[in-house]
């Protein structure tokens, strides 16, 4: 038998909730299952099957936020849909339960999630806009993924070697190294979801968790640069991403950040090279042509600033489009 191996939900419902059509939620409940391996702890075990249900609703929450009708009229890709629904679903625990699988204990998670669509075109609208680039779901996603084969990896092969006796200090080690970092990376999400919806407190509390759990977190000392910059804290907003630069200096995103803190600060000759850097590591982020764009006008460089909104139009970006048709209607 495979020790500690990762089971998926089996019990899976979706119902609605009757209300008005415009504003009905969509409830949805999810299970979660870990099989406890020698190296694990409850701890470890309740957190791993929570990770899989939360992971199993936000699937179906996605489906339903991808049939809806203000979904299917812009061309979204599944990493924006991913992170719409996100941004709508809070869950709740129903249940917990420990039981016995074989030899080994094994947790069960039953969660509710509640989707909340209304407003789904202003949130669309507001992803579009944001500087927080849309890949970044997809990316945890593809992080977490790698983590739990490596999890599965060691727990199968202590599991064939042990005979009963005790992990080696390395082994437990390395298992608990990969546990911190798939915590930190699911506290990481919980921070992006919240930065997404606006609540400044519960992001800066997350993205704080997530470091706690692995300091070299890039993406948490560059999310809470982000809330203190949309909290208006810029010289805290600075230090942080300078932070995040440095455990990630091949990030698109942080040049990003730091090029607009530095642009809020009236600083747009000092910002520009940090956007050039930021279109040289990420040449396809619309976005990041529409932020060289406001660096450009700012430095009254038209011509340019047209150019930059010009190739995020043509990267899909209809705000772009818009804003260039406005921006030579000036002129």
């Amino acid at each position: 038998m495979k020790i500690g191996m990762i089971l998926f939900g089996i019990t899976l419902s979706m119902f609605f909730v009757t209300l008005s059509p415009a504003a009905a939620p969509t409830v949805v409940t999810a299970e979660g299952k870990y099989v406890m391996g020698d190296l694990d702890s409850k701890k470890d075990a309740r957190m791993l099957a929570l990770m899989e249900a939360k992971r199993i609703a936000l699937e179906m929450a996605g489906t339903y936020v991808e049939s809806s009708t203000e979904v299917k009229n812009f061309s979204l890709t599944r990493d924006q849909i991913n992170t719409l629904a996100a941004g709508v679903m809070s869950s709740e625990i129903l249940k917990e339960d420990w039981t016995m699988s074989g030899q080994n204990m094994m947790a069960t998670i039953v969660i509710r999630a509640t989707i909340q669509v209304e407003n789904l075109r202003n949130r669309i609208t507001d992803l579009h806009d944001d500087e927080k680039t849309l890949d970044d779901s997809g990316e945890i996603k593809k992080q977490l993924a790698a983590l739990q084969k490596e999890l599965s990896d060691l727990k199968e092969a202590q599991a064939a070697q042990s005979g009963g006796k005790t992990a080696a200090p390395d082994v437990k080690s390395k298992h608990d190294v990969i546990v911190s970092k798939m915590s930190a990376l699911d506290i990481l999400e919980d921070g992006n979801k919240a930065l997404e919806a606006g609540q400044w407190d519960r992001a800066l509390t997350a993205f704080g968790d997530a470091i706690a759990k692995d300091a070299s977190l890039a993406d948490a000392h560059a999310g809470q640069a982000a809330v203190f910059l949309k909290t208006g804290k810029k010289g805290k907003a600075l230090q942080k991403i300078d932070e995040a630069l440095e455990l990630d200096p091949q990030s698109a995103r942080n040049y990003a950040i730091k090029g607009k803190i530095l642009r809020n600060q009236g600083k747009s000759t000092q910002a520009l090279p940090l956007l050039n850097k930021a279109i040289e590591l990420k040449p396809k982020g619309s976005k990041l042509y529409m932020q060289r764009a406001e660096i450009f006008t700012r430095l009254k460089q038209r011509e340019a600033a047209i150019k930059d909104l010009t190739r995020a139009c043509n990267l899909g970006n209809p705000t772009a489009c818009e804003r260039r048709s406005k921006f030579k209607s000036a002129l």
